[in-house]
């Protein structure tokens, strides 16, 4: 048979069925970009709200039906989009969307109005694709501040937060090694697997987007995005095991996913400010978040559901009084979690003693008149600690003071302040392998210690095309 009767076969067939519009693909960007700065919160115009699928099917103020699937004629949503009296048509006072956005909107709900991704109460913005970041800077104008720093397993090597870009860096000698591009323009949390093949890169655009992704740290390639929040990412972790991911972040909210294919479990929303810090228990049973809310929140892993709160950062008696926001979170190998931020002192606790602590309403009284089994590392610091690390039997944390503690758990005393630092520190990472100690923060510059000597092994302005 020759291509010409091929292709008149070809010609006659008929044409493959269109596919149904997509919630995901061409009606959240719309309301992501169009529709969200008047309609999500609290004062959301008319009371209609369209932050997530679920609130975006239900009537404002005005009670008109805002979806009706199969009907576009009849859903209020589509027809305030091309209503072509300016004073009723959405978006208010500004450019009316295009016909090819008025019309997706117009097929999504004719093909029935269906949902294609995460559960209905999901956000808008969790159903977006993962951003295509622009291009790093060739050469950095000046040195700025770092908000993440890690040791590869090794301790060779540092991976140090960019502008759109993770570097990589020699801990010995500053140099720099490679430049991992594709990255959102902050990145807020940096975490390798054990073997060192796959590094989390957590990070975003404060108040707008989040991603937490995974990257090759040997070579420039393209990311595997896992998420996108509705504001930017500040914690991630691997479990023990490394089977999952968690990732919290300034939208409140925690997630994990499975690390083989990048799946969300599940998230939860328990806390009710930012989300600064997660971390798996050694068994894998919780998850632990640490918040700006004043609290840690113990999640279950496997579900997601809440197992118990810590409350030891907002005490109102005993010697550790106050209401202190919590930076950080971690675990050590026998399962006892450490937590800091405001109140001069790192927590000490066990999830299981806090969750049998908490009691119920009827034992209140008696409970708050309680010491409770948290132990106290002390400091004395005019700024909250930022990041905390656990290495070697020893706790590390890194202040806005600019300083960098090692503490002795087992004596509650700080047996080292790291020199160097002058201004406020965010990023702290510790090799037992190496026995190096590495921090970062405001100022741009890394400073490595050896952690056996307290001395200065290095330090550089982690900004690429600027001299050290």
């Amino acid at each position: 048979m020759s291509r010409f009767a091929l292709l008149a076969i070809f010609a006659l067939a008929p044409a493959a069925p269109a596919a149904d519009p997509s919630f995901s693909a061409d009606v959240a960007p719309i309301l992501a970009n169009r529709c969200l700065s008047c309609h999500a919160g609290q004062k959301a115009r008319g009371g209609y709200h369209a932050n997530t699928f679920a609130e975006l099917l239900t009537a404002g103020k005005s009670g008109e039906t805002p979806v009706v699937p199969g009907k576009p004629e009849n859903s209020e949503l589509y027809l305030r989009l091309v209503d072509p009296d300016p004073a009723v048509r959405m978006p208010p006072d500004d450019t009316p969307l295009s016909p090819a956005e008025a019309d997706a909107v117009k097929k999504w709900i004719a093909a029935g109005a269906k949902v294609d991704g995460p559960e209905k109460s999901a956000p808008v913005k969790s159903y977006l694709p993962p951003r295509v970041h622009p291009a790093a800077p060739d050469k950095y104008p000046t040195p700025l501040p770092i908000f993440a720093v890690a040791f590869a397993p090794n301790g060779s090597e540092l991976a140090v937060g960019g502008i759109n870009e993770v570097t990589i860096w020699d801990a010995k000698t500053g140099t720099l090694l490679r430049r991992l591009p594709g990255f959102p323009d902050r990145i807020q949390a940096l975490a390798y697997s054990a073997d060192g093949k796959k590094l989390l890169v957590g990070g975003g655009t404060p108040g707008e987007y989040g991603e937490v992704s995974i990257a090759d740290p040997a070579k420039p390639g393209p990311r595997k995005a896992l998420g996108v929040f509705e504001d930017i990412v500040l914690g991630v972790a691997f479990s023990a095991d490394e089977t999952a991911i968690a990732a919290g972040g300034a939208d409140r909210t925690v997630r994990v996913f499975a690390a083989a294919d990048g799946t969300e479990r599940w998230r939860a929303g328990f806390h009710a400010d930012w989300v600064t810090g997660v971390a798996f228990s050694p068994d894998g049973k919780y998850v632990a978040s640490s918040s700006k809310d004043r609290t840690v929140k113990v999640l279950e892993a496997g579900t997601g559901k809440i197992y118990t709160t810590y409350n030891g950062h907002r005490r109102q008696f005993g010697s550790h009084t106050g209401q202190f926001e919590v930076s950080a979170v971690a675990f050590d190998a026998a399962g006892s979690a450490y937590s800091a931020g405001a109140g001069n002192a790192v927590r000490v606790w066990e999830p299981e003693k806090a969750h049998d602590e908490n009691g119920s309403a009827i034992d209140m009284e008696a409970r708050f008149a309680k010491d409770g089994h948290t132990k106290y590392l002390d400091y004395t610091s005019p700024r909250p600690v930022f990041a905390l690390a656990l290495a070697g039997g020893k706790v590390y944390t890194a202040a806005g003071d600019g300083k960098v503690r090692e503490h002795d758990p087992a004596t509650k005393k700080v047996t080292r302040e790291y020199p160097g630092g002058t201004d406020w520190l965010y990023a702290l990472a510790v090799s037992a392998k190496a026995n190096r100690v590495a921090a970062a923060g405001f100022d741009g510059k890394v400073r490595v210690w050896n952690a056996a000597t307290g001395e200065v092994v290095a330090t550089f302005a982690a900004a690429p095309g600027l001299p050290n």
